[in-house]
Protein backbone atom coordinates (compact mmCIF):
# COMPACT_ATOMS: atom_id res chain seq x y z
CA UNK A 1 0.00 0.00 0.00
CA UNK A 2 2.74 2.43 0.95
CA UNK A 3 4.67 1.55 -2.21
CA UNK A 4 1.70 2.44 -4.42
CA UNK A 5 1.29 5.80 -2.68
CA UNK A 6 5.00 6.52 -3.18
CA UNK A 7 4.71 5.54 -6.86
CA UNK A 8 1.68 7.78 -7.15
CA UNK A 9 3.62 10.68 -5.62
CA UNK A 10 6.49 10.19 -8.07
CA UNK A 11 3.87 10.17 -10.81
CA UNK A 12 2.53 13.49 -9.51
CA UNK A 13 6.04 14.95 -9.58
CA UNK A 14 6.47 13.71 -13.16
CA UNK A 15 3.13 15.20 -14.19
CA UNK A 16 3.97 18.57 -12.64
CA UNK A 17 7.42 18.36 -14.22
CA UNK A 18 5.89 17.72 -17.64
CA UNK A 19 3.66 20.74 -17.20
CA UNK A 20 6.64 22.87 -16.12
CA UNK A 21 8.61 21.81 -19.21
CA UNK A 22 5.66 22.61 -21.43
CA UNK A 23 5.23 26.03 -19.81
CA UNK A 24 8.93 26.87 -20.15
CA UNK A 25 8.94 25.77 -23.81
CA UNK A 26 5.96 28.04 -24.37
CA UNK A 27 7.85 30.88 -22.66
CA UNK A 28 10.82 30.27 -24.98
CA UNK A 29 8.53 30.30 -28.01
CA UNK A 30 6.89 33.51 -26.85
CA UNK A 31 10.23 35.18 -26.20
CA UNK A 32 11.39 34.25 -29.70
CA UNK A 33 8.25 35.79 -31.13
CA UNK A 34 8.73 38.94 -29.05
CA UNK A 35 12.46 39.03 -29.85
CA UNK A 36 13.75 38.87 -26.33
CA UNK A 37 12.31 39.04 -22.83
CA UNK A 38 13.05 35.39 -22.04
CA UNK A 39 13.48 36.07 -18.32
CA UNK A 40 10.15 37.87 -18.10
CA UNK A 41 8.36 35.11 -20.00
CA UNK A 42 9.88 32.42 -17.76
CA UNK A 43 8.72 34.32 -14.66
CA UNK A 44 5.23 34.58 -16.13
CA UNK A 45 5.29 30.83 -16.83
CA UNK A 46 6.35 30.08 -13.25
CA UNK A 47 3.61 32.42 -12.05
CA UNK A 48 0.94 30.11 -13.38
CA UNK A 49 2.78 26.81 -12.90
CA UNK A 50 3.14 27.19 -9.13
CA UNK A 51 -0.59 27.60 -8.32
CA UNK A 52 -1.50 24.74 -10.66
CA UNK A 53 1.15 22.55 -9.01
CA UNK A 54 -0.30 23.36 -5.58
CA UNK A 55 -3.79 22.53 -6.84
CA UNK A 56 -2.47 19.30 -8.33
CA UNK A 57 -1.23 18.21 -4.90
CA UNK A 58 -4.71 18.83 -3.48
CA UNK A 59 -6.24 16.90 -6.38
CA UNK A 60 -3.74 14.10 -5.86
CA UNK A 61 -4.71 13.81 -2.20
CA UNK A 62 -8.44 13.90 -2.98
CA UNK A 63 -8.55 11.70 -6.10
CA UNK A 64 -5.08 10.42 -7.02
CA UNK A 65 -4.28 8.52 -3.84
CA UNK A 66 -7.64 6.70 -3.71
CA UNK A 67 -7.33 5.84 -7.41
CA UNK A 68 -3.81 4.53 -6.91
CA UNK A 69 -5.00 2.34 -4.05
CA UNK A 70 -8.03 1.04 -5.93
CA UNK A 71 -6.19 -0.07 -9.07
CA UNK A 72 -4.28 -3.24 -8.29
CA UNK A 73 -0.99 -4.20 -9.86
CA UNK A 74 -2.68 -7.20 -11.45
CA UNK A 75 -5.16 -4.88 -13.17
CA UNK A 76 -2.32 -2.64 -14.34
CA UNK A 77 -0.50 -5.58 -15.91
CA UNK A 78 -3.63 -6.92 -17.63
CA UNK A 79 -5.06 -3.65 -18.95
CA UNK A 80 -4.08 -2.24 -22.34
CA UNK A 81 -2.04 0.94 -22.37
CA UNK A 82 -4.77 3.04 -24.00
CA UNK A 83 -7.20 2.15 -21.20
CA UNK A 84 -4.71 3.12 -18.50
CA UNK A 85 -4.00 6.43 -20.25
CA UNK A 86 -7.72 7.12 -20.62
CA UNK A 87 -8.29 6.40 -16.95
CA UNK A 88 -5.39 8.70 -16.04
CA UNK A 89 -6.76 11.45 -18.28
CA UNK A 90 -10.15 11.22 -16.56
CA UNK A 91 -8.67 11.56 -13.08
CA UNK A 92 -7.50 15.15 -13.68
CA UNK A 93 -10.90 16.68 -14.48
CA UNK A 94 -12.49 14.75 -11.62
CA UNK A 95 -9.86 16.13 -9.22
CA UNK A 96 -10.30 19.64 -10.59
CA UNK A 97 -14.06 19.40 -10.16
CA UNK A 98 -13.55 18.31 -6.54
CA UNK A 99 -11.24 21.31 -6.00
CA UNK A 100 -13.85 23.66 -7.47
CA UNK A 101 -16.47 22.14 -5.17
CA UNK A 102 -14.18 22.65 -2.18
CA UNK A 103 -13.56 26.28 -3.13
CA UNK A 104 -17.30 26.94 -3.48
CA UNK A 105 -18.28 25.08 -0.31
CA UNK A 106 -19.97 22.30 -2.26
CA UNK A 107 -22.17 24.52 -4.42
CA UNK A 108 -20.93 24.75 -8.02
CA UNK A 109 -21.79 28.03 -9.69
CA UNK A 110 -21.48 28.90 -13.35
CA UNK A 111 -19.01 31.71 -12.59
CA UNK A 112 -16.63 29.13 -11.18
CA UNK A 113 -16.21 27.44 -14.53
CA UNK A 114 -15.92 30.51 -16.76
CA UNK A 115 -12.60 30.91 -18.56
CA UNK A 116 -11.14 27.73 -17.04
CA UNK A 117 -10.52 25.76 -20.25
CA UNK A 118 -6.75 26.02 -19.90
CA UNK A 119 -6.87 24.72 -16.33
CA UNK A 120 -8.86 21.66 -17.45
CA UNK A 121 -6.24 20.92 -20.12
CA UNK A 122 -3.49 21.26 -17.51
CA UNK A 123 -5.34 18.85 -15.22
CA UNK A 124 -5.63 16.29 -18.03
CA UNK A 125 -1.92 16.58 -18.89
CA UNK A 126 -0.74 16.29 -15.30
CA UNK A 127 -3.02 13.39 -14.40
CA UNK A 128 -2.24 11.43 -17.57
CA UNK A 129 1.50 11.66 -17.05
CA UNK A 130 1.14 11.02 -13.32
CA UNK A 131 -0.96 7.90 -13.74
CA UNK A 132 1.24 6.58 -16.55
CA UNK A 133 4.35 6.91 -14.38
CA UNK A 134 2.51 5.35 -11.45
CA UNK A 135 1.46 2.38 -13.60
CA UNK A 136 4.97 1.99 -14.99
CA UNK A 137 6.51 1.90 -11.52
CA UNK A 138 3.91 -0.44 -10.04
CA UNK A 139 3.99 -2.70 -13.11
CA UNK A 140 7.77 -2.85 -13.04
CA UNK A 141 7.78 -3.98 -9.43
CA UNK A 142 4.99 -6.52 -10.02
CA UNK A 143 6.97 -8.21 -12.81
Amino acid sequence: MRFRIICSFFGLLAGDGAFLVLALLNALRTSLLLQGQLKAQCLIALGFVIPIAIASVIGWLAVGVPAALMVSSKRILQSPLWLLLLFGALLGPIALFVIFLLLNRGMPESETFTHTGFIWICAILISTVAFAVHCALVGRRAR
